[in-house]
C-alpha cells in the first residue's frame, strides 16, 4: 500500500469520525444559510410616526467613555446612573461606585453592609429624591442614601424579576402573581393586589405601564391587570380580558403606551390595541410579520427581519414603511430606538446606528462597541452594557 493511499484512508477515517461526533441536526444548523423573505405588507398608511421635536441632542460616536474596574453583564440589570456631573455604579458585591465624569477613574467605594444579601442577583437600581433604591431576586428592596448607608429595608418572601416603577411617592413592584406599592418614604406597603396562579420562575416577565393613576400590567405568572394608583384597588377594564398566549416566559411580550392608547405585543405574533378612553379594543389580536426583533416606539411599532425593517401603525395595523438595505447587518437585533429632530436612529446590538428620515434609510454609523445588552438613554448620555460586561457611555 503506497504512501497516497495510506493518506486518504486517514483523511477518510478522520472525516468519519468528525461527522459522528456530531449530530446531523448540529451539523445542518453550521452549514446552512438562512434566507429572509420580503415581509407581507397588506396596507400601507400615508401618514408618519411621531417624533419628539424637543429631543435634538446629536450624538458623538467618537465620544467614549469607558467605566474601570466595573462590569455588568445581567441584560435585565442597568446598573449605572448619570445625576447631573456625577456617575454612580452598584456592583454585583454591592459596593456603590462614584466615577469622574470625565475621564471614568474612580473616585471612591462605599461597601453596603446587609447581611445575607451579598449573594443576591440584582434587579433594580435607581435614583429617586436624592437617595439609592435597590432591589433584589429574593424580593428585599433597600433605599441607600448617598453615603451608602441603609435608610430602610423592604423584605417578601417571593421572587421580584421585574424593575421597580416609581409613581407619585410610591414604589411599585410585579411579584411573581403579586403587585404591591411601597412607600418611597418609610418602605411600608401601601397596597396589594394577588393574583393567585402556577408560578413562574424566570428571568424576566413582568411589564408595567400606568396611565395618570391607572397602572396596565402582566405579571410573571402571565396574570393581566389594572390598579387604580389612587385607592390601590383593581380597575374594571377590558384589558383585563385578554386571551393571551400562556408562557412560561413572557419575555417577548411587550407592553406600551401612546397617549390613550395601551398596546400590547403578545408572543411577538399579536397585536393589540385598546383605547382607554372608551375602554375598548381597535386593534385585537392582529396578526402581524414574524421578526428576529422588535420595538415600539412612540406611535409605531419596528420589526427588524435580516435586512429588512418594517414600521408598523400601532393605531390602525397598517405599515408606514418597509426598508430594504444590504448595509443593514441580517443578524443584527434592535436594543433601542429614538430620534434626534426628524431623524430616526436605530440602535442594534452589533454597534450599528442605523439612520432614518422621511422613510427613507440615509446611512449607518458604529458606536465601535458590539455584542450589546442593552442601550438606555439618560438625559445627553447614552449607557451601553456589553455580553462581556463592559460599561460605555456616550
Amino acid at each position: 500500500m503506497n504512501f497516497f493511499i495510506i493518506n486518504k484512508i486517514l483523511i477518510l477515517l478522520l472525516l468519519f469520525f468528525t461527522l459522528n461526533s456530531c449530530s446531523t441536526q448540529n451539523l445542518y444548523d453550521s452549514l446552512k444559510i438562512q434566507s429572509y423573505e420580503a415581509p407581507f405588507i397588506e396596507n400601507y398608511d400615508d401618514g408618519d410616526i411621531l417624533l419628539n421635536y424637543s429631543n435634538n441632542f446629536k450624538l458623538n460616536y467618537k465620544k467614549r467613555l469607558i467605566l474601570k474596574n466595573i462590569k455588568n453583564k445581567n441584560k435585565y440589570f442597568n446598573n449605572i446612573i448619570i445625576d447631573s456631573s456625577n456617575i454612580f455604579a452598584l456592583s454585583n458585591n454591592l459596593e456603590l461606585i462614584q466615577f469622574d465624569y470625565n475621564t471614568g477613574e474612580q473616585i471612591s467605594l462605599k461597601k453596603i453592609d446587609i447581611n445575607n444579601v451579598k449573594q443576591e442577583l440584582i434587579t433594580s437600581f435607581n435614583f429617586v429624591d436624592n437617595s439609592f433604591i435597590i432591589a433584589f431576586k429574593s424580593g428585599i428592596i433597600l433605599k441607600i442614601n448617598i453615603k451608602g448607608e441603609i435608610v430602610w429595608k423592604f423584605k417578601s418572601n417571593k421572587t421580584l424579576n421585574t424593575p421597580l416603577k416609581f409613581i407619585n411617592k410610591q414604589l411599585v413592584s410585579l411579584y411573581v402573581d403579586e403587585i404591591k406599592s411601597i412607600s418611597l418614604n418609610d418602605g411600608s406597603e401601601i397596597w396589594s393586589e394577588l393574583y393567585d396562579d402556577i408560578s413562574v420562575y424566570q428571568a424576566q416577565g413582568g411589564q408595567l405601564v400606568n396611565f395618570n393613576n391607572l397602572l396596565f400590567f402582566i405579571l410573571p405568572n402571565n396574570k393581566i391587570g389594572s390598579i387604580d394608583l389612587n385607592i390601590g384597588l383593581p380597575n374594571n377594564s377590558e384589558f383585563n380580558n385578554i386571551p393571551i398566549i400562556s408562557s412560561i416566559n413572557n419575555t417577548n411580550d411587550k407592553i406600551h403606551i401612546f397617549d390613550n392608547y395601551l398596546v400590547y405585543l403578545d408572543e411577538g405574533k399579536y397585536l393589540y390595541t385598546f383605547d382607554i378612553f372608551l375602554n375598548d379594543f381597535i386593534l385585537f389580536k392582529h396578526n402581524i410579520n414574524e421578526s428576529d426583533s422588535n420595538k415600539f416606539f412612540n406611535n409605531s411599532l419596528i420589526l427588524k427581519d435580516g435586512n429588512f425593517i418594517q414600521a408598523l401603525n400601532i393605531i390602525n395595523g397598517k405599515t408606514f414603511w418597509l426598508i430594504d438595505n444590504k448595509k443593514i447587518s441580517k443578524k443584527a437585533n434592535i436594543k433601542e430606538i429614538r430620534n434626534s429632530n426628524e431623524n430616526i436612529q436605530i440602535f442594534l446590538n452589533n454597534g450599528d446606528v442605523l439612520i432614518i428620515k422621511n422613510k427613507k434609510f440615509i446611512e449607518k454609523n458604529n458606536l465601535g462597541i458590539s455584542n450589546i445588552n442593552n442601550v438606555i438613554f439618560k438625559e445627553n448620555n447614552i449607557i451601553i452594557n456589553t455580553e462581556s460586561g463592559k460599561i460605555a457611555i456616550y
